[in-house]
């Protein structure tokens, strides 16, 4: 549980003026949902495009709740109210109050891709040292990472924290609120193009969480990203710690001797003053072994050490639809990457997929969110897949002539996922490694289970 606190207490972090009896009512949690609260909690009203939690806030009460945020006083409420400018802010502000009072270490991650990833493996790191609080799915926003900072108690040692954005200022507010102790910058890529407004955008917005790393706090860098010089620099006198899975000499870790195995892949991590150390987790893909490197880049940074890394990598299992192998029978394997995709990630799975034997089909949903350069990124993908080394790809969806004029020959495009489906059964009695993948708005889960149900 969170530390409580006083409605008084919250006011001064608030600063606005305290209600009446305010230094006995006790804030045991914070709520923006009213279906979540819990008895003792502090409730603080948002509003939305769609929703307006002042009209809530009696519900709130009935649920359980002994106050409430709010921007505008509500009538009858029957609970005291703290009446502030904007209720998002005073999220904000409260979480800032829970992290600060917190005596845990925080790490910070970010990226175009990889940092679900990375964060999973930064935590499982950390965890064999103690306690970690950690993101929960997708709760990387400005509403997500306060909601985190509040699940905060006293016996978490470290904090591992994933910032999104889709847009520059965004990673800006949310790292002000985090104040990392390390903050893991995966990569700044093509993803989310749209709303940030072109790759310097992204660049300038996930370079934000240098910012807000605390004075004598460490960054670590991708450095083999085009944009590591920029980050770099911005970092100022704060500590760098560069990552190279490409092996740069300039790097301060690295890998060799990667081999895929049945049951993930090992590797030879390399650091600082000749330090060495053997991998092994559940995970594939070349990107993950720098994904890797990165999350024990941080976690050695907060002390982990050998055994930690070790345990924690191990222990490691693909999360579904996250580059998860799966062997539909002895001929047939398949490489569920559903979840999303973005042109990093693409060009990532794909050369995986270029690894593995057998006759290799990639079945390609669209990118979401691109932009004016959809088309253009769509057959730089499609040509990828051809220099891999891949036998077939079945296009699906809006962007499918996109793929075809990449790829060329041997590329169908399918008008739905049954089509998909039913392209791939006439050729699974060959041996055949499939790898499908897309944005999460093309659903490509549906080919999955489809596929699934020909292996039951």
């Amino acid at each position: 549980m969170m530390r409580a606190f006083t409605l008084a207490e919250a006011a001064v972090w608030l600063r606005v003026s305290e209600p009446e009896g305010a230094p006995a009512v006790v804030c045991e949690g914070v709520s923006t949902d009213t279906r979540d609260i819990r008895e003792g909690d502090l409730f603080v009203a948002l509003r939305g495009e769609r929703f307006d939690g002042h009209k809530f806030v009696s519900q709130a009460k009935h649920s359980g709740a002994v106050a409430a945020v709010v921007d505008v006083a509500v009538a009858d409420a029957g609970i005291p109210q703290l009446v502030v400018e904007d209720t998002v802010e005073a999220l904000a502000a409260l979480a800032a109050a829970q992290r600060d009072e917190s005596r845990a270490r925080f790490v910070a991650v970010t990226g175009s891709s990889g940092k679900t990833t990375v964060r999973e493996m930064t935590a499982a790191i950390l965890e064999a040292g103690g306690p970690v609080l950690v993101t929960r799915g997708n709760l990387n926003n400005h509403i997500g990472v306060p909601l985190t900072l509040f699940r905060l108690t006293p016996e978490h040692r470290f904090g591992v924290i994933e910032l999104g954005a889709s847009g520059v200022g965004e990673i800006a507010h949310t790292v002000a609120i985090t104040r990392p102790h390390v903050a893991i910058l995966t990569n700044a890529g093509q993803a989310h193009l749209e709303g940030f407004g072109g790759y310097d955008k992204v660049v300038q917005a996930k370079g934000e969480i240098i910012d807000g790393v605390v004075p004598g706090g460490v960054v670590v860098l991708n450095r083999d990203d085009p944009a590591f010089e920029i980050w770099r620099d911005r970092a100022g006198t704060r500590r760098v710690v560069a990552v190279s899975a490409s092996g740069h000499p300039e790097a301060d870790y690295r890998y060799r001797q990667l081999q895929v195995q049945p049951d993930g892949q090992t590797f030879m991590a390399e650091g600082p003053l000749g330090w060495e150390q053997k991998v092994h987790m559940g995970l594939y893909g070349e990107h993950n072994a720098g994904n890797a490197l990165l999350a024990l880049a941080a976690a050695r940074e907060l002390g982990a050490g050998d055994d930690e890394v070790s345990r924690g990598l191990a222990s490691l299992e693909p999360v579904k639809g996250r580059l998860q192998v799966i062997h539909l029978s002895e001929r047939v394997l398949l490489v569920d990457d559903s979840y999303n995709a973005n042109p990093a990630s693409m060009r990532a799975a794909l050369k995986f997929l270029g690894s593995l034997p057998g006759y290799r089909i990639a079945v390609l949903g669209a990118m979401a969110e691109l932009g004016g350069e959809a088309d253009g990124l769509h057959r730089e993908i499609g040509e990828f897949a051809r220099l891999q080394g891949i036998d077939r790809l079945l296009a699906v969806g809006p962007e499918g002539n996109a793929y075809l004029q990449g790829f060329g020959k041997g590329c169908d495009v399918c008008a739905s996922h049954e089509e998909a489906v039913s392209r791939l059964r006439a050729v699974t009695d060959a041996p055949l490694s499939v790898l499908v993948k897309g944005s999460r708005s093309s659903a490509m889960d549906q080919v999955v289970e489809g596929l699934k149900e020909k292996g039951d």
